[in-house]
């Protein structure tokens, strides 16, 4: 079956992100774009296992093995079948096999969305989507990403050593935080346009510090690198807000069409 309109979404769970993605294609796009499979594990296993053999996969492949729910998705389809790959997953930095190293070898590997596939990740989590208030607060909303329930399972390199630990470990969890800000059943197509054009203008404040719609392709390599620089490696590890989801569809449609969709003026 080949459909040069096609997309394959390669999700990282079963919960949230079938959920986002089938809101966002009834409110944005007002029709299917792609055919939905879930690895079900963190991006860091992901790399274990394209590591284990040799970083020589086919994506279709690897999902169809994944479980018996992805073959029969995909048992009409090969690599031949999609116009692009995409990989959502969740920066996830307080999991127990996080990796910045890895990460950056992830992004390295999945960077073309005609070949390997292209990956997108959420800062700090999938639900990211839903942590948004209003444009004001959104420029320099930030999360901590490397806090774990307890002492033993914080990957962040200076717990021993930080005078607010106790506090930190008490804080609520971010699927709670977020939660608390929005409801995807709730989001309208209108709702969608603030979104995306919230996440917009904080990926360009993130790499270029302009608030505003970015002039030209951002990569998510761009994008981790000051997420890293700005943000993971400084003493409290954290991350600029972003979701993944409204950085596809700006790529998606690109700079110019998306500010036709957005109403976003050539000055901002």
């Amino acid at each position: 079956m080949l459909n040069n309109e096609l997309h394959l979404f390669v999700l990282e769970g079963a919960g949230a992100e079938p959920q986002f993605v089938k809101k966002l294609e009834q409110n944005f796009f007002k029709r299917k774009i792609s055919v939905k499979c879930v690895f079900d594990a963190e991006i860091y296993q992901l790399y274990k296992q394209l590591e284990k053999e040799d970083f020589a996969v086919d994506i279709v492949n690897v999902l169809k093995e994944r479980n018996a729910h992805n073959a029969e998705t995909l048992k009409e389809y090969n690599r031949e079948s999609f116009a692009g790959v995409y990989l959502f997953f969740d920066y996830d930095a307080h999991s127990t096999l996080a990796d910045d190293d890895q990460i950056s070898k992830m992004l390295a590997f999945f960077d073309n969305e005609t070949e390997n596939g292209y990956l997108y990740l959420s800062y700090p989590m999938v639900e990211a989507i839903r942590h948004f208030r209003d444009m004001d607060s959104f420029k320099d909303l930030v999360a901590k990403c490397k806090r774990g329930k307890s002492f033993n399972d914080m990957k962040c390199p200076n717990k021993s050593t930080c005078k607010d630990l106790h506090t930190c470990l008490k804080e609520d969890h971010y699927k709670n935080i977020s939660a608390r800000e929005g409801n995807i059943n709730k989001y309208t197509f209108e709702v969608w346009k603030t979104l995306i054009r919230a996440n917009a203008f904080k990926l360009n404040y993130l790499v270029n510090d302009e608030y505003c719609m970015p002039d030209s392709f951002i990569s998510q390599k761009q994008i981790f690198e000051k997420q890293l620089s700005k943000h993971i490696i400084q003493p409290c590890p954290k991350v600029a807000v972003l979701s993944a989801f409204p950085l596809y569809v700006l790529d998606y449609y690109g700079i110019d069409r998306i500010k036709e969709q957005l109403n976003v003026s050539t000055t901002q």
